[in-house]
């Protein structure tokens, strides 16, 4: 059995051992003697110990990690206003629901527009902040 089965094997016994709440004791099988210590598989030399995990490659168009070495002011605004935006696609299906966006339409987006033309205005020579800044309306208010 190949080494990437046998990891699947695992995996499935382990998922299967998670969903039924088992915490992989069991009743011993009638092919089991009785009083007999089972003998745990260990790899073969040829094969390591554990599994190498690589890092997943990037997905196209997906939205990069934060990055600490933007500016304080630059990370506190893509928050806010990425929850501005978050809000602004929300459906306001009842008046209750109306009533808590113009809320937090109000808390999270007001004086958002001003503020992304000063950051962009301030770091006009910084690449990595334009860059991050990129995808932001001029006009979300």
């Amino acid at each position: 059995m190949a080494q990437g089965e046998r990891m699947l094997q695992r995996i499935g016994l382990t998922v299967a051992l998670l969903l039924t709440g088992c915490d992989g004791a069991h009743a011993p099988m009638p092919s089991e003697k009785a009083g007999a210590v089972p003998t745990p598989v260990r790899p073969s030399p040829a094969e390591p110990a554990s599994p190498v995990v690589e890092p997943l490659p990037a997905t196209p168009g997906a939205e990069p990690a934060p990055d600490a070495s933007l500016p304080s002011e630059v990370a506190a605004f893509r928050e806010r206003r990425d929850e501005c935006d978050h809000f602004r696609g929300e459906d306001p299906y009842d008046e209750e629901r109306a009533a808590f966006l113009s809320e937090a339409l109000t808390r999270t987006c007001t004086g958002t527009d001003a503020a992304l033309k000063a950051l962009r205005a301030r770091y006009a020579g910084d690449p990595r902040v334009l860059a991050a800044l990129a995808d932001y309306e001029d006009e979300a208010e």
